[in-house]
């Protein structure tokens, strides 16, 4: 297993990614499990570690370009306000996902808003979904936990720093936004909502 700190050895990153490979990486607001958008087989991998419910979509980061070219039936101002808010926008998108990240015609974004983030999205988006079991709440953040618990299970860990809380989620629908969660930025989120 490859271990590095964040935006040190970008190339090595990309090529774990590049050859079907499960990496742990800070997704901003917590620590996640990503593999590229397009990659069945480590994405398939993925729910086996979390032992998810193949059902539950994993999220998508992506640099903006990509997500306003994705998002149909959105206002996009206000789209793009909540992307750079780290909030989570669930949108109608123009063509049709992988399963593992859509649901009913609709992907979950966030936006690649760290330099680790931005330079790992400029070849392809990533899938992202918390490293905790499913049904556990609270986010794994030790790196010692993490480097214990995953050592024999993924390709790749990439330490850095994460705010600890989980992303708030919203779906968004031409102007309409629908609180799904609430975590980091609600009370922004708030705000922008009653104002």
């Amino acid at each position: 297993m490859f271990i590095t700190r964040e935006n040190k050895n970008i190339d090595k990153v990309a090529s774990i990614l590049s050859n079907s490979g499960v990496l742990i990486y800070p997704a901003f607001t917590i620590y996640g499990f990503g593999a590229f958008l397009f990659d069945y087989y480590a994405n398939r991998r993925i729910f086996a570690l979390k032992k998810r419910d193949i059902s539950k979509p994993f999220l998508v980061i992506a640099k903006e370009d990509f997500i306003l070219r994705c998002a149909t039936n959105v206002e996009k101002d206000r789209l793009i306000y909540l992307l750079k808010n780290t909030i989570t926008v669930v949108v109608n998108v123009s063509f049709e996902f992988p399963f593992y990240v859509s649901l009913n015609g609709t992907v979950a974004f966030r936006l690649a808003n760290t330099p680790f983030l931005d330079r790992v999205c400029s070849e392809t988006p990533v899938t992202s979904t918390s490293i905790n079991i499913s049904g556990d709440s609270k986010p794994l953040t030790d790196e010692r936990l993490i480097f214990k618990r995953y050592k024999n299970s993924v390709d790749g860990v990439v330490f850095g720093r994460v705010v600890g809380e989980q992303s708030t989620i919203v779906r968004l629908e031409g102007s309409k936004v629908t609180v799904l969660r609430e975590g980091y930025n609600s009370e922004k989120l708030r705000r922008f909502c009653d104002g």
